[in-house]
């Protein structure tokens, strides 16, 4: 396939660094790619893609690429920049062009998860057509010494802000606190490096330069020689009003430079305080934690390990580039035959068609790696196993897979009270998803109804079943012909009754709602956990807000006929894992199920509910882990 990448900026920019690197993917994957500097006529770019018999477009910035692709008649994608969604989405004249890109473009990018959340938020049309591919990190350091540059002298902490001359990157935010530390200890010295982009602004920070102490300006390096800065740097610092997901950043982490930085979205969904690096919100808390990191090598050792363990593991080179590829392959473009599915590695969140309905899915872990597949339980989407519990699960040796149901997070969703679909249609979805992501048979891991659907699968499609796992399930509802089944207790009966239907578009309320539907089901033992209930809950509201009302489909839903007779059929290896504490299904459900299911093997968790709480990961983890060796 032919691929005509647009540049935009300045090398080595954030945008141009990003475009460049997956435009090196393609080309290793086989593709034809044409890196074209962004023109100032749309018609000189026509001639350039017809010139090179281009088939497909790519480039950063839904203003400033999506403009120009809108004026070509081919198939294009676009990677949000910081900039789109932090900027000009808020200027009327740029949305509407925006608006018109995104609408036109066949598939989107977001390198975070706040921006994917952010472009459904402005874009609701574009579900579906917007993808989640985490940016990769790739650093090449020269043998070049800033610091002799600079006649630094070896004891001399230098910390350095990759940032340019622009005052989105607001380099000035930190001159005050930066002076005044360097008149206390003159070993600190602040390194602005990169592009001036105004000369107005360049004129400002350079008179502002002049006046303060321990500050300069390193002008622009080349990407080897700022890598290699970065590597003797004290740390690296990033000080902007919002980012996207900064290239520098990422870099830094993986040269085991330490990250300072400032408290904003684009920055955090990198930086984890205290843990892979240290976030600042204000000037004052900027000298805390660089004070901090300049006295104490233990905790900068200790942040820089912490960093490039989290950059090579989550923002991996191969991992971008097999994304990609699928990404293609998703959109109808035929990837090269040198790049078969089962070879890549994982694909992060995106949409899938699968017996005609649209699924949600997201994976971790290498592909060669035995495939769990997780279940969600009745109204919940893919969020319920938390990203960290799948992290867990793939380090284990497992290739995860998690997903939406329908009427849950962004699959396919119908009107509230008029589900089209039957418990054996949800069922079925399980093996549809498999087949579509190439894969032939997956240990089931399911959750209450989750693992009922896993049953199903076990007993209709038992080649495709490697293993059950089945966490708070039951064999089935509770009706007349199963006396022995009970139904919820009276307590969490009326508890779940009195709490109000929210207004569906008040996020608060709907927050509210979820929060203390889950206390309710959580165990009566031990402490709730409020808040990860309520960043959960936020989580799913900011996901997909016009899903909610449909959510409870689940609970009116056809079922069928019971399968409980057929439990003896299961051929997989069972493993039922149920909290004593479960008040929606009790105990006995879950002793039914290791009973009937032949061999199965019973694990009880005394101080849970009708939950997976974090409490318990540790004991689940290991149980799926040696029951899926």
């Amino acid at each position: 396939m032919n691929i005509l990448a647009l540049l935009h900026g300045p090398r080595p920019s954030g945008n141009d660094t990003t475009i460049r690197r997956i435009a090196a993917h393609l080309s290793a994957g086989g593709h034809r790619v044409t890196l074209v500097p962004a023109p100032d006529d749309t018609h000189r770019l026509a001639r350039e893609a017809k010139e090179n018999e281009t088939d497909l477009l790519i480039g950063t910035h839904a203003l400033f690429s999506g403009e120009a692709f809108l004026k070509l008649d081919l198939p294009y994608l676009l990677i949000f920049g910081g900039t789109d969604l932090n900027e000009f989405s808020m200027e009327e004249e740029y949305f509407t062009v925006m608006t018109e890109a995104v609408e036109g473009a066949t598939g989107l990018i977001a390198l975070n998860e706040n921006f994917l959340f952010r472009c459904l938020s402005l874009w609701p049309q574009t579900q579906g057509k917007v993808h989640h591919i985490p940016q990769a990190v790739w650093t090449k350091p020269s043998g070049f010494s800033l610091r002799e540059k600079l006649g630094l002298a070896p004891e001399a902490e230098m910390l350095l802000l990759p940032s340019g001359l622009r005052p989105v990157k607001d380099p000035l935010f930190l001159f005050r606190a930066v002076s005044s530390w360097h008149q206390e200890d003159p070993r600190i010295h602040l390194v602005i490096t990169g592009t001036s982009y105004d000369p107005d602004f360049e004129g400002i920070v350079m008179r502002r330069i002049a006046r303060s102490q321990g500050i300069s300006y390193a002008g622009v390096l080349p990407p080897e020689d700022l890598h290699a800065s970065m590597r003797e740097a004290t740390a690296l610092v990033n000080s902007s009003l919002s980012e996207c997901s900064p290239n520098a950043v990422l870099e830094a982490m993986d040269l085991k430079c330490p990250v300072l930085v400032r408290d904003i979205p684009g920055n955090t969904c990198l930086v984890e305080h205290e843990d892979t690096g240290l976030v600042f919100a204000t000037p004052s808390e900027f000298l805390e934690q660089g004070r901090r990191l300049v006295s104490d090598p233990v905790l900068a050792g200790r942040l820089g390990q912490r960093g490039q363990d989290f950059a090579r593991k989550f923002h991996g080179v191969g991992e971008e580039r097999a994304a990609y590829s699928a990404l293609i392959d998703s959109l109808g473009i035929s990837a090269p035959p040198s790049v078969p599915l089962q070879n890549r590695s994982p694909m992060r969140e995106h949409i899938v068609q699968a017996d005609g309905v649209d699924i949600c899915v997201e994976t971790f872990g290498a592909p060669r790696d035995p495939a769990v597949l997780l279940i969600a339980g009745a109204s919940d989407s893919m969020l319920v196993w938390h990203r960290d519990f799948c992290r867990r699960l793939a380090d284990g040796g497992r290739y995860v897979v998690r997903y939406d149901h329908r009427d849950t997070g962004r699959s396919t969703s119908y009107p509230a009270g008029q589900p089209p679909y039957t418990l054996r249609d949800l069922a079925a979805d399980t093996t549809a998803l498999l087949d579509r992501l190439d894969i032939n048979t997956a240990h089931f891991v399911g959750m209450s109804l989750g693992g009922m659907l896993a049953q199903l699968a076990a007993i209709h499609s038992p080649d495709r079943v490697t293993s059950l796992t089945l966490l708070s399930s039951s064999p089935g509802v509770t009706d007349p012909h199963q006396p022995d089944l009970p139904s919820p207790t009276l307590r969490l009966s009326i508890a779940l009754d009195d709490i109000p239907e929210p207004d569906w578009n008040d996020r608060a309320a709907v927050t509210e709602y979820l929060v203390a539907t889950r206390r309710c089901l959580a165990s009566s033992t031990r402490a709730f956990d409020e808040a990860a209930a309520r960043q959960l809950a936020g989580e799913i509201f900011d996901r997909a807000p016009g899903v909610l009302p449909a959510t409870r489909n689940h609970l009116v839903m056809e079922r069928g006929a019971p399968w409980r007779p057929r439990l003896g059929e299961i051929k997989a290896p069972t493993l039922v894992i149920h909290g004593v504490q479960d008040e929606m299904h009790r105990i006995a459900h879950a002793e039914a199920l290791a009973a009937e299911i032949p061999h199965a093997k019973l694990f009880l968790l005394d101080d849970a509910g009708h939950e997976l709480a974090r409490a318990d990961w540790e004991d689940v983890i290991t149980a799926i882990l040696q029951h899926t060796s």
